[in-house]
Protein backbone atom coordinates (compact mmCIF):
# COMPACT_ATOMS: atom_id res chain seq x y z
CA UNK A 1 0.00 0.00 0.00
CA UNK A 2 1.31 3.40 -0.66
CA UNK A 3 -0.27 7.09 0.52
CA UNK A 4 0.97 9.62 -1.00
CA UNK A 5 1.27 12.89 0.89
CA UNK A 6 2.76 16.54 0.28
CA UNK A 7 6.43 17.68 1.13
CA UNK A 8 8.55 20.21 1.09
CA UNK A 9 11.24 21.42 -0.66
CA UNK A 10 9.61 19.81 -4.16
CA UNK A 11 10.12 15.93 -2.44
CA UNK A 12 7.36 13.52 -3.33
CA UNK A 13 6.84 11.68 0.13
CA UNK A 14 4.54 8.72 0.62
CA UNK A 15 3.99 6.14 3.51
CA UNK A 16 4.72 2.76 2.30
CA UNK A 17 3.04 -0.01 4.25
CA UNK A 18 5.35 -3.40 3.35
CA UNK A 19 4.19 -6.40 4.83
CA UNK A 20 3.27 -5.12 8.72
CA UNK A 21 5.42 -2.14 8.44
CA UNK A 22 5.15 0.99 7.73
CA UNK A 23 7.92 3.51 6.28
CA UNK A 24 8.07 6.69 4.50
CA UNK A 25 9.62 7.53 0.93
CA UNK A 26 11.00 10.63 -0.16
CA UNK A 27 11.93 11.02 -3.29
CA UNK A 28 12.91 13.92 -6.22
CA UNK A 29 12.55 13.34 -9.90
CA UNK A 30 14.69 16.81 -9.99
CA UNK A 31 18.28 15.85 -11.42
CA UNK A 32 19.30 19.48 -9.91
CA UNK A 33 17.65 18.05 -6.13
CA UNK A 34 19.29 14.31 -6.54
CA UNK A 35 22.44 15.04 -4.53
CA UNK A 36 21.02 17.61 -1.95
CA UNK A 37 18.44 14.70 -0.87
CA UNK A 38 21.10 12.45 -0.72
CA UNK A 39 23.24 14.36 1.05
CA UNK A 40 20.77 15.12 3.52
CA UNK A 41 20.07 11.13 3.72
CA UNK A 42 23.44 10.84 5.10
CA UNK A 43 23.66 13.90 7.52
CA UNK A 44 20.41 12.00 9.35
CA UNK A 45 22.15 8.77 9.12
CA UNK A 46 25.04 9.87 10.60
CA UNK A 47 22.67 11.46 13.70
CA UNK A 48 20.56 8.35 13.79
CA UNK A 49 23.97 6.94 15.44
CA UNK A 50 24.65 9.51 18.39
CA UNK A 51 22.51 9.03 21.18
CA UNK A 52 20.28 11.85 22.54
CA UNK A 53 18.30 12.86 25.50
CA UNK A 54 14.65 12.49 24.57
CA UNK A 55 15.59 13.17 21.18
CA UNK A 56 15.50 10.46 18.21
CA UNK A 57 16.15 10.49 15.02
CA UNK A 58 14.38 8.03 12.31
CA UNK A 59 16.38 5.30 11.06
CA UNK A 60 17.46 5.37 7.04
CA UNK A 61 17.22 2.03 5.75
CA UNK A 62 17.98 2.35 2.13
CA UNK A 63 18.97 5.52 0.09
CA UNK A 64 19.01 4.62 -4.33
CA UNK A 65 20.51 7.04 -6.50
CA UNK A 66 20.44 7.78 -10.38
CA UNK A 67 21.54 10.60 -12.22
CA UNK A 68 17.99 12.01 -12.51
CA UNK A 69 16.06 10.55 -9.48
CA UNK A 70 16.50 9.94 -6.06
CA UNK A 71 14.51 8.13 -3.13
CA UNK A 72 15.17 7.15 0.44
CA UNK A 73 13.44 4.62 2.76
CA UNK A 74 13.11 5.85 6.35
CA UNK A 75 11.19 4.89 9.56
CA UNK A 76 8.30 6.06 10.34
CA UNK A 77 7.19 7.50 13.39
CA UNK A 78 3.58 7.72 14.92
CA UNK A 79 3.66 11.32 16.25
CA UNK A 80 1.72 15.14 16.34
CA UNK A 81 3.12 18.12 14.71
CA UNK A 82 4.03 21.28 16.53
CA UNK A 83 0.59 22.76 16.66
CA UNK A 84 -1.73 19.15 17.66
CA UNK A 85 1.45 18.69 20.37
CA UNK A 86 0.60 22.26 22.04
CA UNK A 87 -2.68 22.18 22.09
CA UNK A 88 -2.58 19.61 24.19
CA UNK A 89 0.92 19.43 26.21
CA UNK A 90 0.56 21.07 29.65
CA UNK A 91 3.72 22.75 31.32
CA UNK A 92 6.04 19.57 32.31
CA UNK A 93 5.68 18.68 28.51
CA UNK A 94 6.84 22.01 27.70
CA UNK A 95 9.84 22.26 30.59
CA UNK A 96 10.78 18.40 28.66
CA UNK A 97 11.11 20.31 25.57
CA UNK A 98 12.88 22.99 26.27
CA UNK A 99 15.53 20.54 28.11
CA UNK A 100 15.73 18.13 24.98
CA UNK A 101 16.48 21.33 22.71
CA UNK A 102 19.24 22.70 25.04
CA UNK A 103 20.68 19.49 25.74
CA UNK A 104 20.82 18.71 22.03
CA UNK A 105 22.50 21.90 20.65
CA UNK A 106 24.68 21.90 23.84
CA UNK A 107 25.91 18.06 22.23
CA UNK A 108 26.27 19.82 19.23
CA UNK A 109 28.24 22.40 20.86
CA UNK A 110 30.72 20.18 22.52
CA UNK A 111 31.17 17.88 19.38
CA UNK A 112 32.32 21.12 17.49
CA UNK A 113 35.47 23.44 17.57
CA UNK A 114 35.78 26.89 17.58
CA UNK A 115 36.46 28.03 15.21
CA UNK A 116 37.01 31.62 13.29
CA UNK A 117 34.70 32.19 9.76
CA UNK A 118 36.50 34.25 7.41
CA UNK A 119 34.15 37.14 7.27
CA UNK A 120 33.31 36.74 3.29
CA UNK A 121 31.51 33.48 4.00
CA UNK A 122 29.04 35.78 5.41
CA UNK A 123 29.64 38.74 2.52
CA UNK A 124 29.15 36.52 -0.54
CA UNK A 125 26.54 35.10 1.29
CA UNK A 126 24.83 38.58 1.74
CA UNK A 127 25.81 39.53 -2.24
CA UNK A 128 24.20 35.83 -3.27
CA UNK A 129 20.70 36.66 -1.44
CA UNK A 130 20.86 40.39 -2.87
CA UNK A 131 21.59 38.57 -6.65
CA UNK A 132 18.54 35.84 -5.92
CA UNK A 133 16.46 38.87 -4.79
CA UNK A 134 17.22 41.44 -7.93
CA UNK A 135 16.26 38.38 -10.08
CA UNK A 136 13.05 37.49 -8.27
CA UNK A 137 9.95 39.18 -10.30
CA UNK A 138 7.89 39.36 -7.22
CA UNK A 139 10.72 41.34 -5.85
CA UNK A 140 12.94 43.15 -7.90
CA UNK A 141 10.28 46.18 -8.01
CA UNK A 142 9.61 46.17 -4.36
CA UNK A 143 11.33 49.47 -3.24
CA UNK A 144 11.03 48.48 0.52
CA UNK A 145 12.19 45.17 -0.24
CA UNK A 146 15.63 46.01 -2.24
CA UNK A 147 15.92 48.58 0.49
CA UNK A 148 15.92 46.35 3.62
CA UNK A 149 18.46 44.07 1.40
CA UNK A 150 20.76 47.06 0.76
CA UNK A 151 20.60 48.15 4.44
CA UNK A 152 21.55 44.13 5.20
CA UNK A 153 24.24 43.77 3.22
CA UNK A 154 25.88 46.90 5.23
CA UNK A 155 25.02 45.37 8.23
CA UNK A 156 27.00 42.19 7.01
CA UNK A 157 29.55 44.04 5.82
CA UNK A 158 30.73 45.16 9.19
CA UNK A 159 30.27 42.25 11.48
CA UNK A 160 33.87 41.05 10.50
CA UNK A 161 35.43 37.71 11.31
CA UNK A 162 33.52 35.34 13.50
CA UNK A 163 34.73 32.79 16.40
CA UNK A 164 31.99 30.28 16.69
CA UNK A 165 31.81 26.70 17.01
CA UNK A 166 31.34 25.21 13.84
CA UNK A 167 31.15 21.36 13.07
CA UNK A 168 28.00 19.62 13.88
CA UNK A 169 24.26 20.98 13.20
CA UNK A 170 21.25 19.81 11.90
CA UNK A 171 20.47 22.59 9.39
CA UNK A 172 16.71 23.41 9.74
CA UNK A 173 15.89 22.62 12.93
CA UNK A 174 12.12 24.25 12.93
CA UNK A 175 9.05 22.97 14.53
CA UNK A 176 8.04 21.63 11.55
CA UNK A 177 10.86 19.07 11.22
CA UNK A 178 10.20 17.74 14.79
CA UNK A 179 7.67 15.18 14.75
CA UNK A 180 6.34 14.96 18.63
CA UNK A 181 5.79 11.46 20.29
CA UNK A 182 4.98 12.14 23.79
CA UNK A 183 7.90 13.03 25.69
CA UNK A 184 10.09 11.81 23.06
CA UNK A 185 11.06 14.27 19.56
CA UNK A 186 11.57 12.73 16.88
CA UNK A 187 14.26 15.38 14.21
CA UNK A 188 13.95 15.38 10.92
CA UNK A 189 14.64 17.12 7.08
CA UNK A 190 18.39 17.57 7.88
CA UNK A 191 19.57 19.96 5.64
CA UNK A 192 23.06 21.43 4.69
CA UNK A 193 24.18 25.04 6.46
CA UNK A 194 26.31 27.25 4.27
CA UNK A 195 28.11 27.69 7.89
CA UNK A 196 27.77 24.15 10.01
CA UNK A 197 27.64 25.37 13.55
CA UNK A 198 25.51 24.81 16.14
CA UNK A 199 24.43 28.40 16.45
CA UNK A 200 22.67 28.50 13.09
CA UNK A 201 20.26 25.80 15.15
CA UNK A 202 19.57 28.11 17.64
CA UNK A 203 18.60 30.84 14.74
CA UNK A 204 16.42 28.07 13.43
CA UNK A 205 14.97 26.68 16.45
CA UNK A 206 14.26 30.95 17.37
CA UNK A 207 12.81 31.55 13.80
CA UNK A 208 10.05 29.58 14.96
CA UNK A 209 9.67 30.32 18.91
CA UNK A 210 10.46 34.04 18.44
CA UNK A 211 8.77 34.69 14.77
CA UNK A 212 6.37 31.65 14.39
CA UNK A 213 6.98 30.93 11.07
CA UNK A 214 5.85 27.76 10.90
CA UNK A 215 2.68 28.58 11.71
CA UNK A 216 2.23 30.77 8.80
CA UNK A 217 2.23 27.00 6.76
CA UNK A 218 -0.01 25.46 9.06
CA UNK A 219 -3.42 25.99 7.40
CA UNK A 220 -6.01 24.36 9.56
CA UNK A 221 -7.42 26.39 12.61
CA UNK A 222 -5.72 26.42 16.01
CA UNK A 223 -5.54 28.29 19.40
CA UNK A 224 -3.23 31.65 17.98
CA UNK A 225 -2.89 32.91 21.54
CA UNK A 226 -2.22 29.42 23.42
CA UNK A 227 0.78 29.15 20.43
CA UNK A 228 1.91 32.21 21.22
CA UNK A 229 2.04 31.88 24.79
CA UNK A 230 3.95 28.52 24.50
CA UNK A 231 6.50 29.91 21.96
CA UNK A 232 7.33 33.09 23.49
CA UNK A 233 7.83 30.39 27.18
CA UNK A 234 10.51 28.13 24.83
CA UNK A 235 11.64 31.17 23.25
CA UNK A 236 12.57 33.16 26.25
CA UNK A 237 13.95 29.85 28.07
CA UNK A 238 16.23 29.27 24.65
CA UNK A 239 17.43 32.95 24.89
CA UNK A 240 18.15 33.23 28.39
CA UNK A 241 19.71 29.78 28.60
CA UNK A 242 22.67 30.74 25.74
CA UNK A 243 22.52 34.45 26.43
CA UNK A 244 24.20 33.38 30.19
CA UNK A 245 26.89 30.63 28.90
CA UNK A 246 28.20 31.79 25.13
CA UNK A 247 29.99 35.24 24.11
CA UNK A 248 29.56 33.94 20.28
CA UNK A 249 25.60 33.90 20.82
CA UNK A 250 25.37 37.36 22.13
CA UNK A 251 27.98 38.57 19.17
CA UNK A 252 26.63 36.53 16.15
CA UNK A 253 22.58 35.45 16.69
CA UNK A 254 21.11 38.85 15.47
CA UNK A 255 23.29 39.07 12.46
CA UNK A 256 23.10 35.51 11.59
CA UNK A 257 19.14 35.91 12.43
CA UNK A 258 18.62 38.56 9.74
CA UNK A 259 20.34 36.42 7.46
CA UNK A 260 18.24 33.75 7.95
CA UNK A 261 15.41 35.57 7.09
CA UNK A 262 16.89 37.23 4.31
CA UNK A 263 17.64 33.36 2.63
CA UNK A 264 13.70 33.27 3.18
CA UNK A 265 13.17 36.27 1.48
CA UNK A 266 15.09 35.31 -1.72
CA UNK A 267 12.43 32.81 -2.67
CA UNK A 268 9.51 34.18 -1.17
CA UNK A 269 6.44 34.86 -3.79
CA UNK A 270 3.35 34.54 -1.52
CA UNK A 271 2.17 38.12 -0.81
CA UNK A 272 1.63 37.50 2.62
CA UNK A 273 4.54 35.66 3.20
CA UNK A 274 6.55 38.34 1.87
CA UNK A 275 4.95 41.03 4.21
CA UNK A 276 6.15 38.91 6.77
CA UNK A 277 9.26 38.99 5.61
CA UNK A 278 9.59 42.35 5.45
CA UNK A 279 8.23 43.32 8.71
CA UNK A 280 10.20 40.87 10.34
CA UNK A 281 13.37 41.72 8.48
CA UNK A 282 12.40 45.78 9.20
CA UNK A 283 12.26 44.92 12.98
CA UNK A 284 15.75 43.16 12.84
CA UNK A 285 17.76 46.03 11.06
CA UNK A 286 15.89 48.43 14.10
CA UNK A 287 17.36 46.16 16.56
CA UNK A 288 21.00 45.70 14.93
CA UNK A 289 20.46 49.63 14.85
CA UNK A 290 20.08 49.97 18.27
CA UNK A 291 21.90 46.69 20.20
CA UNK A 292 20.96 47.66 23.81
CA UNK A 293 17.74 46.25 23.03
CA UNK A 294 19.13 43.45 21.43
Amino acid sequence: MKLDIQGHSGCDIAIVHEDSDLFIHKSTHDPGYVSRLVNQAKKQIAASRIEYQNIRVPKIFEVEQSDTDATIKMEYIYSRNFIEHFEQAGFEQIKYLIGAIKYFIDLEINNSSMQTVPSRILTDKMADVARKVSHNDHLNHDEEAMELVKRSSEVMDGVGDMVMPVGMCHGDLTFSNILFNGNNYYLIDFLDSFIESPLLDIVKIRQDTAYLWSTLMYNKPFDKVRLSIISEKIDTAIDEYFTGKYQWYRDYYMPLQLMNFLRILQYAHDDKVIAYLKRVISSQLATLGNPKTA
